[in-house]
């Protein structure tokens, strides 16, 4: 397993060999999401249907990850994404998890999401964990403007 700076990540300044399963992590260290690719974890992220559309210096997201990266940005830039191996994950929970002589990335992601609670996996979260990363500009306009369009649609129906 590595860990870098999600900077560093963008940039490829690592070497992808091997590893299946990354975990992303803000700036305060809680684990934001836990997710897994077949090919290539930067293709997951920046490739076609990506986390994140990164075009020259226009940035957008497609998941909530990404928003989460987006909405922080730059400081997002920091924040921390582990890379895992197979062997990694199964070094990990091997002992409090009942694992397969011959597991593969897709019969270990839910037990690495279960085991790391992850604040933004729905699926196979059984307790996820708190968000301590403050609110952004950028999600705060985001709710007043939720918050605004739900006050119009009840206080229609309610007339």
């Amino acid at each position: 397993m590595i860990e870098i700076d999600f900077q560093d990540f963008h940039d490829q300044n690592y070497e992808e060999t091997g590893y299946e399963l990354y975990v992303m992590k803000n700036r305060p260290g809680d684990v934001l999401y836990v997710g897994i690719s077949k090919w290539s974890i930067w293709e997951r992220w920046f490739g076609w249907s990506g986390h994140i559309v990164w075009l020259d210096n226009r940035v957008t997201a497609n998941t909530s990850v990404g928003q989460k990266i987006v909405d922080h940005l730059p400081d997002s830039l920091k924040w921390k994404i582990q890379l895992w191996t197979l062997e990694d994950c199964v070094n990990l929970c091997k002992d409090e998890f009942h694992i397969p002589p011959s597991p593969d990335i897709s019969f270990i992601e839910p037990i690495m999401i279960n085991k790391l609670s992850p604040i933004l996996n729905v699926v196979c979260n059984t307790q996820p964990g708190k968000d301590t990363t403050p609110r952004s500009k950028k999600e705060i306009e985001r709710e007043k403007n939720l918050d605004e369009a739900y006050r119009k649609i009840f206080e229609k129906h309610e007339k």
